[in-house]
């Protein structure tokens, strides 16, 4: 054994010192640090941020639901906007605002239902209680309106692509809106049902990362 450990000195000395590490994989750990750092920094703030809206109330969780929807609806139409600019731009008219129009009108027939009940259920929101009543109506009509405006912006040579495009929206608002109708009834109902999936999700893909 005294054999044994002369013998793994000498292969230990033999060696040599270590190797110091080269400026390319210095710089690579730096980088690497500073990009961890940066997302722990970020996640901080906007765990903090989410906290303080849950703080402050109901109505500004939905605001924040309802800046979200918009922003996810904006970036899911831009992307068949941007691969099709040049055949929309120089052929066909209010393509963006007529996409806008389709999910007003989403909106409208997914949310006005529950702020009828929000109005009907809070006392100091029963001076609105006359202007519910009128939200089938003003529905109907943005309809309506959008339907022929889209209709009568179609182009000869380019009803396949106009009709392929507004697939792509009602999709889109499916998704967009459709199924997070029922979040904002969530976060009435309790502010933990919201809470709950969404650190679920934020806990996952910390993992996911760190793993």
């Amino acid at each position: 054994s005294m054999e044994e450990s002369e013998n793994e000195i000498n292969e230990d000395h033999s060696s040599g010192p270590r190797k110091a590490m080269s400026g390319e994989a210095v710089a690579k750990d730096e980088s690497k640090a500073r990009k961890i750092l940066m997302r722990v920094v970020f996640g901080i703030m906007m765990i903090a941020a989410f906290l303080a809206l849950l703080y402050i109330g109901h109505l500004y969780v939905c605001i924040l639901v309802s800046v979200m929807q918009i922003c996810l609806f904006r970036e899911l139409v831009r992307v068949r906007y941007n691969a099709h600019y040049t055949t929309i731009e120089d052929t066909i008219p209010l393509f963006r605002t007529t996409q806008w129009m389709w999910f007003l009108v989403a909106i409208i027939y997914t949310y006005s239902d529950f702020v009828s009940d929000v109005i009907k259920s809070n006392t100091a929101l029963h001076s609105l209680e006359p202007y519910v009543n009128f939200h089938f109506f003003v529905g109907f009509v943005l309809y309506s309106g959008t339907f022929v405006i889209t209709i009568a912006t179609m182009q000869t040579g380019h009803i396949k692509f106009q009709l392929n495009q507004l697939c792509w929206t009602i999709v889109v608002l499916m998704l967009t809106v459709g199924q997070i109708k029922y979040i904002m009834h969530n976060i009435f109902n309790g502010l933990f049902w919201f809470a709950l999936p969404i650190l679920l999700v934020v806990t996952n893909d910390i993992m996911a990362y760190f793993s």
